[in-house]
């Protein structure tokens, strides 16, 4: 008899087929009876560990435009948001950029196994300062075509770094953002100007106002992934992989302390302010993305993930 239960696997929507067969075989009623209660028992035990076990899908509720959001889900476990994959961490982390300009909420669906979970982010609106100016002189707004292309090859370099497969560790998690200079801040992400009546592109990071040769550290423990110098609206450039597809870039440097592979800590001196490319004066450009959606770097500093 046990047998038959161990062969069925406790299959309680079979066993009523098991108890007609035991009745014609002669055996005492009274230890079928216990039988089939506890191939029963058993078998609703089995039926509600499966029920209770589900994906623990950890998310806010909310989160404004141009905000990191860290999650976290069970390990091994594959992550779409709004339809796009997600890397996940070992521990099961990932991580999503909310774009500037978000206008929809982000519908966050995951699955492990035969398991599925999804969670619905609300995106709240944020109100980004816009400035105008005008009388400026034309081919400050519109470069001529030679240097359209070094600003392309320049472009080129970033897109190609943010492109590739992101260290799979979130090297942030567990002591999150420092400043990278102490100064006054200078401009905000996603700010945008309209020049000559010509919208540009919002602000993708902080400017941070600093003397030249001011020491640059490293905002969160990460991997050097590039050093470019000279380039035309950047100067000199060094890109870091915090993991997880978040990534902090420098510009404007007057010089870079570090070589591309260099594991850097948190608060490490990685370059030194400078006035390099197309700047008015000397500072720090500090931006952070998400893959390629810029994040406000400012929502980091401070925060535990």
């Amino acid at each position: 008899m046990d047998k038959w239960c161990i062969e069925k696997r406790w299959d309680v929507f079979n066993i009523d087929s098991y108890w007609n067969r035991i009745m014609t075989t002669g055996i005492n009623r009274f230890t079928l009876f216990n039988w089939r209660r506890l191939c029963s028992a058993a078998a609703l035990s089995i039926l509600i560990v499966q029920i209770a076990w589900a994906l623990d899908l950890q998310l806010p509720q909310k989160s404004f435009q141009g905000d990191m959001v860290v999650g976290r889900i069970d390990p091994g476990s594959k992550i779409w948001v709004n339809g796009l994959p997600q890397a996940v961490g070992s521990q099961g982390h990932f991580v999503i950029g909310v774009p500037r300009d978000l206008k929809t909420d982000l519908l966050v669906k995951a699955r492990h196994e035969n398991h599925t979970a999804s969670h619905t982010i609300q995106t709240l609106k944020y109100e980004w300062h816009v400035q105008q100016i005008n009388g400026l002189a034309n081919n400050y707004v519109n470069p001529g075509q030679k240097e359209r292309n070094l600003i392309e090859m320049d472009r080129s370099k970033i897109k190609t770094v943010r492109r590739t497969q992101p260290y799979v560790l979130p090297l942030f998690i567990k002591k999150g953002f420092i400043m990278p200079v102490k100064g006054r801040i200078s401009g905000i992400f996603g700010s945008q100007r309209v020049l000559n009546n010509e919208p540009r592109s919002p602000h993708s990071g902080i400017d941070i106002a600093a003397p030249r040769g001011t020491p640059a550290r490293s905002p969160a423990d990460g991997i050097a992934r590039l050093v470019a110098e000279d380039t035309f609206l950047m100067g000199n450039v060094l890109m870091i992989d915090h993991g997880l597809g978040v990534s902090s870039i420098f510009i404007h440097l007057d010089s870079v302390t570090v070589s591309e592979g260099d594991l850097v800590r948190q608060g490490e001196v990685v370059a030194r302010v400078g006035q390099t490319g197309r700047t008015t004066g000397p500072h720090l450009h500090w931006g952070v993305s998400v893959g390629s959606t810029p994040i406000d770097p400012l929502r980091l500093v401070g925060k535990t993930f």
